[in-house]
């Protein structure tokens, strides 16, 4: 069914960041996550809503206490609004086409620890030899969406399966039981995995192979902690409250060391699968001075690893 618009305006007029409004409510449903994603205020998103809708002079989303529930006359305009975004995206990337030496801003999105342990502190050497770079780092563990540039480059677990991008693995790296050095110390070798307490992930990243190796592993009774964050499991290892299956790298981080293990315990770890760790882009900013830079520079820093 095709429905009539009440055009009350030439839409000429139209503004991009006007029809931005109707993809972000679209797409997070509500006008609070709209403008979390859109990086302006609620009453700024609020007034662009009505702004669109007086452009078509027709009511495109329902406010409700739950969120925003889009129309019919939103389904039907969401494809030509997807493609006004690829068209300024293009645009975009055809200006950054004449950059001619590394300048501007360049998003990085990556995993937390990885964040936090291993990218951060490393920044001043980029910007030392690259002063008029700004960075701006997404640390999440879930994917930003490169298409539409929520960032220029991502560090991740898993190679994307499809997309227009670039990638390379950039880290492949074998499993270590880590902990504080003192523990490290009084529990190796380690024979039995229930003769320490366990930090690992929580229930809603229980996919990740370390932390399937400790639900098979260990019994419920010994895992001490559960949490999302990388950090935290690390700080508490550092404390002293346990032990943790992590990343070769990490066992080299100030405060913790690699606990010894029994043979049986060492082969079950070495049995699997190595972690690997992906640089990422979209192809058409790979040649972009600045993005070029960013990539070169992550590439050799996380193989250095």
């Amino acid at each position: 069914m095709q429905l009539a618009f009440a055009i009350v305006q030439p839409l000429a007029d139209l503004r991009w960041d006007d029809v931005r409004v109707l993809l972000a409510l679209f797409r997070r449903g509500s006008l609070k996550r709209g403008a979390d994603e859109l990086r302006v205020n609620i009453s700024t998103v609020s007034r662009r809503l009505d702004a669109l809708e007086a452009a078509v002079g027709i009511q495109l989303f329902d406010r409700t206490p739950e969120g925003t529930r889009p129309t019919a006359a939103a389904e039907q305009l969401l494809p030509y609004a997807e493609s006004m975004e690829q068209a300024a995206v293009g645009f975009s990337r055809g200006l950054e086409g004449f950059e001619v030496e590394p300048e501007g801003d360049v998003r990085i999105t990556a995993p937390p620890g990885v964040v936090d342990h291993f990218l951060a502190a490393a920044l001043p050497e980029l910007t030392a030899a690259y002063p008029k770079l700004r960075i701006t780092i997404v640390s999440t563990i879930a994917y930003a969406d490169l298409t539409r540039r929520e960032a220029d480059l991502a560090l991740r677990l898993v190679r994307p399966a499809s997309g227009d991008f670039v990638a390379t693995r950039v880290a492949s790296n074998g499993w270590a039981v880590v902990a504080a050095p003192k523990l490290a110390r009084a529990l190796g070798p380690l024979r039995d995995p229930d003769d320490a307490l366990w930090m690992t992930w929580g229930d809603e990243l229980a996919q990740l192979p370390d932390r399937q190796w400790v639900t098979h592993n260990v019994d419920r009774s010994r895992v001490v902690l559960t949490t999302s964050s990388m950090t935290a499991q690390i700080e508490a290892a550092r404390a002293g409250l346990g032990v943790m299956l992590a990343p070769t790298p990490y066992g080299a981080l100030r405060g913790l060391a690699p606990v010894r293990l029994g043979p049986k315990l060492r082969r079950s770890v070495a049995a699997l699968e190595p972690g690997s760790l992906w640089l990422v882009g979209h192809r058409a900013l790979r040649d972009v001075p600045r993005v070029a830079v960013v990539w070169r520079w992550l590439k050799s820093r996380f193989e250095s690893l």
